[in-house]
């Protein structure tokens, strides 16, 4: 029996998402769990996400999906989010937005085109620089108040 080896050149991912981020490696783990956010507009916790990510990396530990979590808050990707039931939820969508709670489903909602305030003037009213504006909103979403009326 003859194996032949033939020489295989093998291109790494370099155009990945973690590219301008030196600090941290692109893992084929924190990709998973970035793409299992970023595939949902659910705002998940981390169990969730846990239990996605094993079906595409059987052998993941819950502890390891912590760890990536941390890793892409701390560079930006994703921001969390604590909701009514005190867990923190995730999100993949980074851009400019509020989120709305709803307080009968615990759903979390974004919303869009909320007009930002001037928070430079806080600096002068209490003595802080501020870093980040936070904006969320509570009440009964659409499906709750239909639910409360049909009652």
């Amino acid at each position: 029996m003859v194996i032949i080896l033939k020489k295989v050149q093998v291109q790494l991912h370099t155009g990945g998402f973690m590219k301008d981020r030196p600090r941290t490696r692109d893992t084929k783990q924190r990709r998973v769990v970035y793409d299992t956010i970023k595939s949902t507009h659910s705002h998940p916790t981390a169990d969730w996400i846990f239990e996605k990510v094993r079906r595409q990396l059987p052998k993941v530990s819950l502890g390891t999906v912590y760890r990536n979590l941390g890793v892409l808050k701390e560079e930006g990707l994703v921001r969390e989010i604590y909701g009514n039931d005190r867990r923190a939820h995730f999100d993949a969508d980074i851009s400019k937005h509020a989120h709305f709670i709803c307080s009968g489903c615990d759903q979390i909602i974004d919303v869009r085109d909320v007009k930002s305030i001037d928070w430079r003037t806080m600096k002068d009213l209490v003595g802080c620089e501020v870093e980040e504006q936070t904006v969320v909103f509570s009440g009964r979403c659409p499906g709750c108040r239909q639910d409360t009326k049909q009652a």
